[in-house]
């Protein structure tokens, strides 16, 4: 795909940050350094107790396209994406983590992946890009992780059977593969029309998100190129208690939905195997708890 540099969209680069003071300014610089122009970088800071305000107050002050929001109390990573939608102005968005790296051409093969998809083959439905990624762990462990839809040339995996791929497990042609939001890409007005991202939602807001997406019949188109470096930190809401807490409000979100599918297939629900029912059963009361 051909891009006319002079008739370039604004494309926003959204980077929620807490307590990044050591990692911040490398990844704001990797928003710097794309290629793509025009670009305007939003972030926001969920209310740091180190140094990563001062950090980006001065960033802020030397970039002109810089722009720093500082929430009014701590509200967690969706709260803080939703307010880089309200204040966001480009055509794209793009979303970089605190501590993450991205390859300069990381915007420009997302935006021509997305047009190239919408003009051949989602036929008016919202369109949604992530990137393969490089995750690297304290230990200097080094992984490269998939995504979903890196076939090119044909139809990504979409609409319905995407929500069956990621709630029961189902198998789904090139369908298999991680959407975390530090690699997306898509329309603000995709973003708007499925209202952001919901603030219950601490963890596994993505996973929310692209089941939400799906039902609205989204499609889901990925690159096999690990453009994002991702640095595997650990942080206040990395642990198993609050991994568990927000896979409960998941599934009970998204209960009415695999029961449905479950009915629909003939299957019960308590015998899916799929990664967010693991060791969880419905109790008594119809609700989702821990086994």
């Amino acid at each position: 795909m051909a891009i006319d540099k002079e008739e370039q969209e604004l494309i926003t680069v959204g980077i929620t940050s807490y307590n990044a003071a050591d990692l911040i300014e490398r990844a704001v610089n990797s928003a710097l350094e794309q290629t793509w122009r025009p670009i305007e970088i939003v972030i926001v800071d969920d209310v740091s107790s180190d140094g990563t305000v001062r950090v980006l107050k001065r960033l802020a002050k030397k970039h002109n396209n810089v722009r720093v929001y500082v929430n009014e109390k701590n509200s967690g990573v969706s709260a803080s994406r939703n307010r880089i939608l309200k204040e966001a102005k480009g055509t794209f968005v793009v979303f970089f983590d605190d501590d993450d790296l991205s390859l300069p051409n990381r915007i420009t093969e997302q935006y021509k992946r997305i047009c190239d998809y919408e003009q051949n083959f989602a036929n008016g439905k919202p369109v949604v890009c992530h990137t393969a990624r490089l995750q690297i762990y304290p230990d200097g462990e080094k992984r490269c992780v998939k995504t979903m839809g890196e076939i090119e040339g044909r139809v990504a995996p979409n609409g319905i059977a995407v929500a069956d791929r990621i709630l029961r497990g189902k198998p789904l042609k090139d369908g298999y593969g991680e959407c975390p939001t530090c690699s997306q890409m898509a329309r603000l007005s995709v973003y708007q029309k499925l209202d952001g991202f919901d603030k219950l939602f601490r963890r596994g807001e993505d996973t929310d998100f692209n089941i939400r997406l799906a039902v609205a019949g989204g499609h889901f188109v990925g690159i096999s190129s690990p453009l994002v470096t991702q640095t595997m930190t650990k942080t206040v809401d990395k642990h198993i208690d609050e991994e568990l807490r927000n896979s409960l409000i998941l599934l009970e979100k998204h209960k009415a939905l695999m029961d449905e599918r479950s009915d629909y297939e003939g299957d019960a629900l308590a015998d899916v195997d799929c990664p967010l029912c693991h060791r969880l059963h419905h109790g008594p009361d119809g609700r989702l708890e821990r086994t």
